[in-house]
C-alpha cells in the first residue's frame, strides 16, 4: 500500500511532509525509525513544527505507533501493515539498536486480572541480539 492509499484510507489530508514519513516508514520495511531517522531523508524540506505535527497527527489516527526504549528513546513504526492487538510486543536489539514489530500471536492467552481492572492497551518490549547481529 502507497502512502497516499494509506492517507486516503484514514482519511487524513494528504500533504507533501505526511506523505514523506509515511514513505520512509514504508521503505524501512517492519523496522523502527527514530525521528532523525525519518527526517534525514527530508530534512530541509520541512520545519520542525511541520514535522512533529504531521507525526502526532499520523499517531492519533492510529497509521503509525510509538515504541519508548528505556524511557529516552523514541522509535516510530507503521502501523498500517499490523493488525494491531491490545498487547502488541516489539523487538529491540541491544547490539545494533534496531526495534522490529513482532506478531502478537504467541501472546494470545488469557490472563486474568483482578476484578475492576480493564486493560486498554499495553507495550511489550523483548530485548536481545537480533538474528542479523548473532551472525556477525
Amino acid at each position: 500500500m502507497t502512502a497516499e492509499q494509506i492517507l486516503k484510507k484514514y482519511g487524513i489530508k494528504k500533504t507533501v511532509c505526511r506523505k514523506c514519513i509515511l514513505d520512509k516508514l514504508i521503505e524501512s520495511e517492519n523496522t523502527a525509525l527514530t525521528e532523525s531517522e525519518i527526517t534525514d531523508a527530508f530534512a530541509d524540506l520541512f520545519d520542525r513544527v511541520t514535522f512533529y505535527r504531521s507525526l502526532k497527527t499520523l499517531e492519533e489516527s492510529k497509521v503509525i505507533h510509538r515504541i519508548v526504549l528505556n524511557n529516552t528513546s523514541v522509535k516510530y513504526a507503521l502501523s498500517e501493515h499490523l493488525v494491531l492487538a491490545k498487547v502488541h510486543p516489539h523487538f529491540h536489539c541491544t547490539i545494533c539498536d534496531k526495534v522490529t514489530c513482532l506478531d502478537s500471536s504467541f501472546l494470545d492467552k488469557e490472563v486474568d486480572f483482578p476484578a475492576g481492572y480493564k486493560v486498554e492497551s499495553a507495550q511489550i518490549l523483548l530485548e536481545g541480539i537480533c538474528a542479523d547481529c548473532q551472525k556477525k
